[in-house]
């Protein structure tokens, strides 16, 4: 006689995890693996929109041409730049503002009220708002640097290399800020008050308080902040797009950008797709040199 054994209550349980995440797993691999894998198999092939039923397997040829290409090289050291301004400026200041918004003064109380409002508006309206702040006719920064005396006449803000670049990145950094401020404050309220109270019956001052303890136990926060600002910054479009369209001469002509102009100005998909892989290639190397500079656990275990 045959007896049936009832399943084992952790298989039932290992089987309950797995029905329960598999739906999570199907759906990520449909909006992430499926488009990543797409753009692979496109950046292999020749897809040029006026030629749609001529795709021929041309290997790595799309990879070649985009690296060979003049504005290759370019819009990478325009990317580079940027980022090398943006990460630090809006790690830095949210650092500052997350200070501010802790210390329960007048002035936090404004700035909870304030704070938000560049991370809530839409990045392309704020790059109308800053389109408009630094037109060369009658922006009001130029309108405010005029009255201060600070000027003699209108500064073409948008229409010069430096410092288009430079007023894009303003206004990038007033729009990440926010964000960066946000997740440092809730890592500062995380901190148990008992480690700043036993500082300070040792005698520790203010700054020896923020340079061993406040700063070692937000390093996490500060990894979280530098990757996703750095992914941020190197893949900003619409900013630049609205705020500059990519000049003047190519200077704001970022490597998004770029990989826009191959799609839907050249109508080459192909070689867009290639630019598409490369950049998120570049991305996974910035993420592993970030996480080998800051090691989180072994900086605890210190």
């Amino acid at each position: 006689m045959n007896l049936i054994v009832p399943p084992r209550p952790k298989y039932r349980e290992a089987r309950y995890a797995y029905a329960t995440v598999l739906p999570v797993v199907l759906l990520v691999a449909l909006f992430t693996l499926y488009p990543i894998g797409f753009a692979v198999v496109t950046s292999l092939r020749e897809v040029v929109l006026y030629k749609p039923e001529s795709t021929p397997f041309v290997g790595l040829k799309n990879y070649v041409d985009v690296i060979r290409s003049e504005f290759f090289t370019s819009a990478w050291g325009h990317t580079l730049t940027f980022a090398a301004g943006a990460v630090p400026f809006a790690t830095v200041l949210g650092f500052g503002i997350a200070h501010l918004l802790n210390a329960r003064t007048r002035m936090a109380s404004f700035l909870n009220v304030t704070i938000l409002l560049p991370w809530a508006i839409p990045t392309v309206i704020s790059g109308i708002i800053w389109a408009w702040i630094f037109n060369s006719s009658y922006g009001a920064f130029n309108g405010a640097l005029y009255s201060l005396g600070v000027i003699e006449r209108y500064v073409p803000w948008l229409s010069r290399p430096t410092t288009a670049l430079l007023s894009v990145l303003f206004a990038h950094v007033w729009k990440e800020v926010p964000l960066t401020s946000i997740l440092y404050l809730a890592a500062l309220q995380a901190i148990p008050d008992e480690l700043f109270d036993a500082a300070r019956a040792d005698g520790a001052g203010a700054l020896a308080a923020l340079r061993h303890i406040t700063i070692p136990l937000l390093i996490p926060t500060t990894l979280i902040i530098v990757v996703y600002e750095t992914m941020v910054a190197i893949v900003t479009f619409d900013l630049l797009y609205v705020m500059t369209g990519g000049g003047p001469g190519g200077a704001t002509s970022l490597i998004s950008y770029f990989v826009y102009n191959s799609m839907f100005t050249s109508y080459n998909f192909g070689q867009g797709a290639a630019l598409a892989v490369l950049l998120a290639a570049s991305l996974v190397v910035f993420i592993v040199i970030y996480l080998r500079l800051l090691r989180s656990e072994e900086l605890y275990r210190e």
